[in-house]
């Protein structure tokens, strides 16, 4: 309570709660609700000035007057905009469009920017588990969920830029890591970009894997996807599965580092991380893998002709997609399992356009191209450069003898 003169101001806090009970019950009965979307076919009655003071994708939908398309970039939540969460570029909100029936809006009606312009909305790429249950936070402060719901709603809520759900979202995954489900977190975690959520779930992977024997040791080597998102990563596993119980595993070391990738490794963390390793540098086989990989990176030009199954990337069929898009796309994006994922790839050594695009052992090649506009003709180059995609990286080769 504070006094000014004669003016008394009180303020009551269980008006917020009465005040999201009244909203909550309104919403139940579906009563003045003024905006419908559909997600998957489904249909949820809603207030717009809820999920405008809760969602910033709606704040600026519903202030432009909004037409078909919702214009998703008026929030700059393009492929680059970041969640602050430390993840991947962040989706894009969701195409929305009218559903019939919905009044045209005349162009004068779109320059006064109504917010009653949109009263029924479309929201592809929504599931609608994802949405009830994000209705459900918006209307109650509360969201059920479920290791086998919260990745939908983990989904929606980035689209729709709601973080309080998204937070709720990472700490519910948090919580819930235990040796039984470490994997499908591990695997949520790294397709959303949850770096905190991903060591976390790591940790219960290295004390489950010290627990294996020496036939599911290797079996885990040679699984595929492999657990961990690098060769160095595997490495490094094994080697603590062998220091658990040195006198008793050490024998195994040779068999188990055969089945690993060294060439995927780079060299510098080849020599500072592998390298030091003792028995990397005392055992005969794992001497001549460390220097097979070693002589495999002091010939960069020639890798693609000295492949083996030490270094071929392990999901083949990726580099193909990746292939297909490089050919009719601007190199912005790459594929992972048959999906467009929003990534910038590492920068050409040089500007190229018309190029010519062939995959040679899962590497790609860009051959010739034009490296400038002219008006009297074209102008063609002789470049070729070497995509790896197992490092992200670009080396340009020496040119071709003609342009």
């Amino acid at each position: 309570m504070s006094r000014s003169g004669d003016r008394t101001s009180t303020f009551d806090p269980s008006h917020s709660d009465n005040l999201l009970h009244g909203l909550n019950l309104l919403w139940r009965k579906q009563l003045f609700c003024d905006v419908t979307l559909t997600a998957q076919g489904q249909q949820f009655h809603c207030h717009k000035a809820v999920l405008a003071s809760c969602s910033q994708y709606f704040r600026s939908l519903f202030s432009s007057g909004g037409g078909s398309g919702g214009h998703p970039h008026a929030l700059g939540l393009g492929p680059g905009a970041q969640d602050g969460l430390g993840g991947p570029p962040k989706e894009p909100p969701p195409q929305t469009q009218e559903e019939p029936g919905t009044p045209s809006s005349s162009p004068e009606d779109k320059l006064l920017a109504s917010p009653r312009a949109i009263n029924n909305l479309v929201l592809q790429g929504c599931s609608s588990i994802g949405l009830r249950l994000v209705l459900e936070y918006l209307y109650t402060a509360n969201v059920t969920l479920s290791l086998d719901t919260v990745e939908e709603v983990l989904s929606v809520s980035k689209i729709l830029h709601i973080p309080q759900v998204t937070k709720l979202c990472v700490q519910f995954l948090n919580d819930q890591i235990s040796v039984q489900n470490y994997k499908q977190v591990c695997k949520i975690a790294a397709l959303h970009g949850l770096e905190e959520t991903k060591k976390l779930a790591n940790k219960y992977l290295v004390e489950d894997v010290l627990l294996l024997n020496f036939e599911e040791m290797r079996a885990l080597l040679d699984s595929l996807p492999p657990p961990v998102e690098s060769e160095l990563a595997l490495f490094q596993m094994s080697v603590l599965w062998l220091e658990h119980d040195r006198e008793t595993r050490m024998q195994y070391a040779p068999d188990l580092m055969k089945r690993l990738r060294f060439a995927l490794i780079p060299a510098p963390e080849l020599v500072e991380r592998v390298q030091s390793v003792d028995f990397m540098r005392t055992d005969p086989v794992c001497q001549k893998l460390l220097l097979d990989a070693m002589n495999y990176h002091l010939m960069p030009f020639r890798q693609h002709c000295r492949q083996s199954l030490a270094s071929r990337i392990t999901m083949m069929s990726d580099v193909r997609a990746m292939f297909l898009l490089f050919s009719s796309l601007p190199p912005q994006f790459y594929m992972q399992n048959n999906k467009v994922i929003l990534s910038l790839l590492a920068v050409m050594p040089y500007n190229s356009a018309h190029h010519c695009v062939v995959e040679v052992e899962n590497f790609l090649f860009v051959l010739g191209g034009e490296d400038q506009w002219n008006p009297n003709g074209k102008h063609s180059t002789n470049f070729v450069s070497r995509y790896d995609p197992r490092l992200n990286s670009w080396i340009q080769l020496p040119p071709m003898q003609e342009r």
